[in-house]
């Protein structure tokens, strides 16, 4: 009995060194590529980033100054503000993969382009927020469409959008919502889709 314990307990060890090795070695092997791609991506020349596809917001479709609130006001100046500056998705690239792509002289650039997506997402978050809680839930749906058409990886834009879709009996509006999320390259897609399921079928 004591010798078949011991056997075991070698086997046990022999199995956890296996795969501690295993883990190890690729560990060690994701290391070595990540260095030997960002060790190449600083000698990329420079690429032409004109013709990214950079975000232009539809003020035309947005209530602004349709609504007398101060504070909505003053979100409505921030949202104009915006009209002058580069704006680019870049969600789930990283610095790697854009010097890679346009090379490291871009890379500042690229990178305030990326910083611009995420603030102009919360500013809209903020916006829209007021505008529900003011009770101008027509005037938040287009703004939240064009966050979702972008690519928001904010998960209340999601979701409110599938209520609204639900309650306003627009099934097909409801499908290229999912699709949409299905679509995204962030960490945020999978809680998103859960949300999204939850509502559609509940």
């Amino acid at each position: 009995m004591a010798l078949s314990s011991l056997g075991l307990f070698i086997i046990f060890l022999a199995v956890v060194s296996f795969y501690r090795k295993r883990h190890d070695r690729l560990q060690q092997e994701t290391s070595e590529n990540f260095w030997e791609r960002e060790q190449e991506s600083n000698f990329v020349r420079r690429k032409d980033i004109s013709g990214l596809p950079y975000i232009n917001i539809p003020f035309e479709h947005f209530s602004i100054g349709a609504f007398s609130d101060s504070q909505l006001s003053e979100l409505e100046s921030s949202i104009i503000a915006l009209k002058d500056k580069k704006i680019l998705n870049l969600t789930g690239q990283t610095n790697t993969d854009l010097k890679l792509l346009y090379g490291p002289a871009n890379l500042a650039t690229l990178t305030e382009c990326d910083q611009n997506f995420t603030d102009m997402l919360q500013l809209f978050s903020e916006y829209v927020n007021l505008l529900i809680e003011l009770n101008h839930l027509d005037a938040a749906i287009p703004v939240l469409e064009f966050c979702v058409d972008v690519g928001s990886d904010i998960s209340s834009h999601y979701t409110t959008l599938a209520d609204y879709y639900k309650n306003t009996n627009q099934p097909e509006k409801l499908q290229s919502l999912h699709e949409k999320a299905t679509d995204l390259h962030s960490l945020m897609k999978t809680p998103i889709l859960e949300k999204l399921d939850h509502l559609i079928h509940s």
